[in-house]
């Protein structure tokens, strides 16, 4: 078909993008045989996949891979005809490629397919050219449609999927560096050594307040404040209307606004499907349970939000601790939250989950959690992480206990803090605890142990 004839030669005769670095979310891919693991980046439209996929393709060829044995195709372009009367988009464009570079068949071709959930027989077919070809296989996708229960399902064991969130704080910096007053790895190779310069330091917490303002998605960090609002709104109301609403039984866009408006704006706290039924229907909307939690594990596939539960060694999670939500971004929380909030200790809690989810990609289900203290007090601490088995050369002490307060200034506060971490120390045998702030630094010699209490550019940027 000509238009796929045209936009294959189109991408072939693309410069690769220059990007700016995210840090790797992927191990070094194998050279291109039959029956390689597909690799499959999945994250909520926007969050950098696409130059993500430039970063691998800039690296390859960095490394000695020709151009014109990777092949970038996004099947979200409104040219490319749709699947009708026998036409598959996938099947056609890897035709067509294979005309154009019949050694990349022979010789071995890297193939980066974008937005594939837009084709309806993606599955089947990345399958059989990952087994039945000499590629090595990357897809991108965004949607609860590329959702890990449909992948496990489709790609029977053969497959790795990887997570890109937004901009860690360490990859915020190299979009602003401009602000530092030395490279972004000079920053945090001093952070890490301990020798900030005060300029390194007064840049660094500046930066940190305008992270959790800005938040991590790469196509804003550029746009004022109200641009950014307008534009992280739209990416909301664009996960409802072609991640959520086109998937439930009885569709309804305004519902489905106000239930991710509802979640977005609670994040860091704890909600139920039941509660969120409750709040829904006290805004005046019918909804059941059933559709309720149908909606909300879309949300959650579509990557709008994160659940912590409870720890616990029961098998299944308790009903009677509803989990904590957690926002994909700071930044998004508060696009879409009410002028009269600020909720700063919220968006810095939610940014602190974002990063432990970063470091523990690859553990084990629930290796971050909340703890409560067992008892009538129930003092409660934000994070319990880590795994009861360490093994592989892990360390001996796998667990942590973590806290987060935008400042412990106030008694009451620092009290309330300090107590919760004393009793989950004493109760987990952890020696030490931390507390993340915004500002405070200091050591803190409890009942149990020790308590560091950490400025959060500084946590951010140190393991």
């Amino acid at each position: 078909m000509g238009i796929v004839q045209e936009l294959v030669a189109e991408r072939m005769q693309q410069e690769i993008p220059a990007v700016i670095e995210r840090n790797p979310i992927m191990e070094q891919l194998p050279t291109p045989e039959r029956f390689n693991r597909v690799q499959i980046i999945t994250g909520m439209r926007r969050s950098g996949k696409t130059f993500y996929l430039f970063q691998v393709m800039r690296r390859l060829m960095e490394s000695g891979v020709q151009r014109s044995h990777m092949l970038y195709f996004d099947f979200s372009d409104d040219r490319l005809p749709r699947e009708v009367d026998g036409f598959r988009a996938i099947d056609a464009v890897l035709d067509e490629y294979w005309r154009q570079v019949p050694e990349a068949r022979v010789e071995g071709a890297y193939l980066f397919l974008d937005e594939v959930q837009d084709c309806p027989s993606w599955q089947s077919t990345c399958r059989r050219v990952a087994e039945n070809e000499r590629v090595t296989l990357c897809i991108t996708g965004s949607s609860s449609k590329v959702s890990s229960e449909e992948i496990a399902t489709n790609f029977r064991g053969r497959s790795h999927t990887h997570e890109m969130l937004p901009l860690s704080y360490a990859e915020y910096l190299r979009f602003h560096q401009d602000v530092l007053p030395s490279s972004p790895e000079d920053c945090v190779a001093h952070v890490q050594s301990g020798a900030t310069s005060p300029q390194e330091r007064t840049a660094l917490e500046s930066l940190f307040d305008r992270y959790l303002v800005t938040g991590g998605f790469p196509g804003v960090q550029r746009d004022t404040a109200a641009t950014r609002i307008e534009i992280l709104q739209g990416y909301v109301r664009d996960v409802v209307a072609r991640d959520v609403a086109d998937r439930i039984s009885r569709p309804s866009i305004p519902l489905a606004n106000q239930m991710a408006l509802l979640i977005l704006r609670n994040t860091s706290c704890e909600m139920s499907v039941n509660g969120i039924t409750q709040d829904l229907r006290s805004a005046g909307n019918s909804i059941g349970w059933e559709r309720a939690d149908q909606m909300v594990q879309l949300f959650e596939q579509a990557y709008l939000f994160f659940e912590v539960y409870e720890y616990s060694h029961e098998l299944l999670a308790s009903a009677k601790n509803p989990p904590k939500l957690y926002a994909v971004d700071p930044g998004l929380a508060l696009a879409v939250s009410r002028a009269s909030q600020e909720d700063v200790g919220k968006r810095l809690e939610t940014a602190v989950y974002l990063e432990l989810r970063r470091r523990m990609a690859g553990s084990r289900t629930d290796s971050i959690t909340s703890y409560t203290e067992p008892g009538a007090r129930g003092r409660k601490v934000d994070f319990l992480v880590g795994e009861a088995y360490a093994g592989e050369g892990q360390p001996c002490q796998p667990y942590a206990l973590l806290q987060v307060a935008a400042s412990i200034a106030s008694e009451r506060t620092r009290r309330r803090e300090v107590e919760s971490l004393d009793a989950a120390m004493e109760r987990t045998r952890l020696a030490t605890g931390s507390i993340v702030t915004l500002r405070e630094d200091e050591k803190i010699e409890s009942q149990h142990g020790t308590i560091s209490v950490v400025p959060a550019w500084r946590w951010f940027l140190t393991r």
